[in-house]
């Protein structure tokens, strides 16, 4: 069995963000991972906000970020152009469960449907009053 979580999976590539050089991308890397951004993101995250985006979540969050390869990775998968995966979702063949939290304030609504509509074998299970992280925000 497969399990999507709030996937990102229709989105394909990063435009001419793969085309800057690396003067310009390697700053932006930077914002990234600063506080005030991670800190929007920690927000956007959750439906409930008081309780989950707290600063040990914000710590976490970016904790990724500081390791040593980190920039350069980043400059790798940037250079390489991203994640392209949208015309392979249908070939999925195993059964899926989409799991999506109905306040996801990070990927567009309507996505949560085109994995139903793409995978054969597709179950979605919609988490009410729930955000972008149902495994951490409602793991029951």
């Amino acid at each position: 069995k497969l399990v999507l979580v709030d996937a990102q999976g229709f989105k394909d590539g990063l435009g001419v963000l793969q085309y800057l050089p690396e003067f310009i991308i390697k700053p932006l890397l930077e914002v990234l991972r600063s506080v005030p951004l991670r800190q929007s993101a920690n927000k956007m995250s959750y439906f409930n906000k008081d309780n989950f985006a707290t600063e040990d979540a914000l710590k976490v969050g970016r904790l990724h970020c500081f390791k040593e390869d980190w920039i350069s990775g980043n400059l790798t998968f940037i250079k390489a152009g991203g994640f392209s995966v949208s015309e392979s979702i249908s070939g999925i063949g195993q059964p899926t469960l989409v799991i999506w939290g109905d306040n996801d304030e990070i990927l567009p609504a309507e996505d949560k449907f085109k994995f139903v509509d793409a995978i054969r074998n597709c179950n979605l299970r919609i988490v009410p009053e729930c955000g972008h992280v149902p495994h951490l925000e409602k793991p029951e």
